[in-house]
């Protein structure tokens, strides 16, 4: 069985299906967070397609309602690579398609906002989307206005040990190659005070869930196995699909929120400041990071928030190139 994919009669039937997503695409490129990674964008430049007219086939707009993602229906192209990242990889069903005919579109289960739905947050989706329907929450405009007016506020930042690789990656090294140092150089060109390592945060929690571990094991009792709590998409799993391991979870914050902890409620009565006057971000490869700051058991005694903000990879990329930065040139900076 011989089958070709480059025949004429497959290259029409590839530009119609083209043509006719693109008349009803929003095509706002310039502006759009998919910009220069747009799957469909290459597609139409490949095919030499372009609309023959323009109409809003988008029924609901845009979908905010989580910490974490935003849904943008007007950029779906209706591949379903999002619906079976749900489904295959994180495990839960938060996307489907719905309706019918020119009226399909993807939508939160039940025709409701993602909030409602099982979504944990985790963000896979917005890994397999190959335009900008689907991505995580921006905080970038937010971020660079703290910065750039932040006053006598001391700006401090905390950064996961896979982030490192993976800025490495988005300016052009090999895989696998490490550049702690211009990461760190890059944050302080950025405007942050104070650079931490999240990894302190994580030794703290292997001895804590140790601590605990040991506990549980002396109490007739207690409850078995003892899972992490380490990953807030994990937790949140737990909490909305399978509630009957909620006791099984172990009681230890994440890495980010134990140094958020210190950082919040020590730092201020090192450097002799109050509380608000310390604003504390966090840079992770993690949307769901973006959902954990917002519980309300990790707040301080007063009320405010211990981690401020939570950036992506993919922010903090951002706010190095609208900041003019040549990551490549940058000097090696320890934490």
């Amino acid at each position: 069985l011989r089958i070709d994919t480059k025949s004429k009669k497959v290259r029409e039937s590839v530009e119609n299906n083209l043509k006719e997503l693109l008349d009803c695409h929003d095509e706002t490129c310039s502006s759009c967070v998919a910009n220069h990674r747009c799957q469909f964008r290459d597609m139409n430049v490949a095919y030499s397609v372009k609309a023959d007219t323009k109409e809003i086939c988008s029924e609901e707009g845009i979908d905010e309602s989580t910490n974490a993602i935003r849904l943008d229906t007007s950029k779906c192209v209706l591949c379903g690579r999002c619906i079976r990242a749900c489904e295959e990889v994180a495990g839960t069903s938060a996307i489907i398609f719905g309706n019918r005919a020119k009226h399909m579109r993807i939508q939160p289960t039940f025709g409701g906002t993602l909030q409602e739905t099982s979504c944990i947050k985790c963000g896979q989706c917005t890994l397999y989307c190959p335009v900008g329907a689907i991505t995580e929450k921006s905080q970038v405009k937010e971020a660079l206005d703290i910065l750039a007016n932040k006053g006598k506020k001391v700006t401090v930042v905390q950064v996961a040990p896979a982030v490192r690789v993976a800025l490495s990656e988005a300016f052009g090294y090999k895989e696998g190659t490490v550049t702690t140092g211009k990461m760190v150089s890059a944050l302080k060109a950025l405007g942050f005070d104070l650079v931490y390592d999240t990894n302190y945060g994580a030794d703290l929690t292997i001895c804590e869930e140790a601590g605990e571990l040991v506990n549980r094991l002396k109490d007739p009792n207690a409850v078995f196995p003892m899972f992490t709590s380490c990953c807030p998409a994990w937790v949140n799993y737990v909490e909305q699909s399978a509630p009957d391991f909620i006791p099984n979870l172990s009681s230890c914050r994440s890495p980010q929120g134990m140094l958020s902890s210190l950082i919040k409620n020590y730092l201020p009565k090192l450097l002799g400041i109050q509380q608000d006057e310390v604003l504390n971000f966090s840079i992770m490869p993690c949307t769901a990071k973006k959902d954990e700051v917002e519980r309300p058991e990790l707040k301080t005694k007063s009320g405010l928030k211990e981690t401020d903000m939570v950036l992506t990879v993919r922010e903090l990329v951002e706010m190095i190139k609208l900041s003019n930065i040549d990551f490549n040139q940058l000097p090696d900076t320890p934490f």
